[in-house]
């Protein structure tokens, strides 16, 4: 073999492994959340839909109104004296979801509300790597929580809405107790989220793409936000988080969400009427000039963790509204749990 062919094979081997890690490099910065929602996908892809309720009847009142519950800081995996699993399902699947319930027969009494925009806002699992102790702290890991048991009772819920509404969309959200570390130990993309993970899992679980059109689910994973149209208004749903600051009331930094306001009213992709949040536990209302303000609460209670370095105590509680898709909020419940 003359020497050219062997400096033509060490050339080609060379141009491989350039190939090799260039192949790597750009695997790598595809982020974690696509290798998770392929590996998500492929286990439950022999999984078979829940079986949908049937469809309600379609209403033939002229007004006609969209439902919106935010569902958010439900913590799943957190356990205090008064807080775990089986207190969480209860309230949400059944004191929250036989309030709804009451709360949407009602409505369709004087109005058309065949739809419902179910907004997940972030911190519905718990993690387990936000503080020194939180690995202690928890009642299960995050793999539990956010493999099984948070979005196992998302999807539930989504399945109880489709009973209730002709079409349910459901909008997600990130939070920060779904980082796989704590902020400033965190190497990790943003979008590496366990939150994120929850909600992939339980949009394979409830498989929308075969409700035949009753079930829309977004999972947003490349942003912080989200922009929900409601008609004619549309909503900047945050997870809460990205307020920092004081001059608050209740442990609501009210005068940081302001300036947030004013802030992105000229710089996010598309206008918004209202803005939406979680993250702080206790239920809350602002109008700053022409936008809204919501703040919702939390089904958690009885942190100790809580009590001591925040010095607060919240009630649990999540958020239901009625729009008007021309005027924007026409009822707005606070739904106590």
């Amino acid at each position: 073999m003359k020497s050219e062919d062997f400096q033509e094979m060490a050339e080609v081997e060379r141009l491989r492994r350039e190939l090799d890690r260039a192949n790597k490099a750009v695997h790598e910065m595809a982020g974690l959340h696509d290798v998770v929602r392929d590996v998500i996908h492929n286990a439950l892809s022999d999984v078979q839909p829940p079986s949908l309720p049937a469809m309600p009847k379609a209403s033939r009142k002229k007004q006609r109104e969209i439902a919106l519950v935010h569902l958010s800081d439900w913590q799943i995996g957190a356990l205090t004296p008064e807080y775990d699993l089986t207190i969480a399902r209860e309230m949400i699947l059944g004191r929250l979801l036989e309030v709804v319930t009451k709360l949407v027969r009602e409505r369709q009494q004087v109005a058309t509300v065949d739809e419902v925009v179910v907004l997940y806002g972030g911190d519905m699992v718990d993690g387990s790597a936000l503080r020194n102790t939180h690995a202690w702290d928890v009642q299960s890991n995050v793999y539990q929580q956010a493999m099984h048991d948070c979005p196992r009772m998302m999807a539930d819920f989504v399945v109880a809405m489709s009973a209730l509404f002709r079409k349910v969309r459901v909008e997600c959200v990130r939070g920060n107790h779904g980082r796989p570390a704590s902020f400033r130990a965190n190497n990790n993309p943003a979008e590496v989220n366990w939150d994120s993970v929850a909600y992939e899992t339980a949009m394979h679980m409830v498989k929308p793409d075969e409700s035949k059109g009753r079930i829309e689910w977004h999972n947003e994973t490349a942003t912080f936000f989200r922009l929900i149209d409601m008609g004619d208004k549309r909503i900047l749903a945050i997870h809460g988080d990205q307020a920092r600051g004081s001059g608050g009331f209740a442990g609501v930094p009210y005068y940081a969400l302001a300036r947030l306001v004013a802030r992105w009213a000229d710089s996010m992709p598309k206008s918004f009427d209202v803005m939406m949040l979680g993250h702080f536990h206790n239920p809350g209302l602002m109008t700053f000039g022409s936008k809204e303000i919501y703040v919702n609460g939390t089904t958690e209670v009885g942190s100790e963790w809580v009590l001591e370095t925040l010095a607060m105590a919240t009630r649990p509680a999540q958020r239901m509204q009625f729009w008007d898709p021309k005027r924007g909020v026409k009822s707005d419940h606070v739904i106590w749990l």
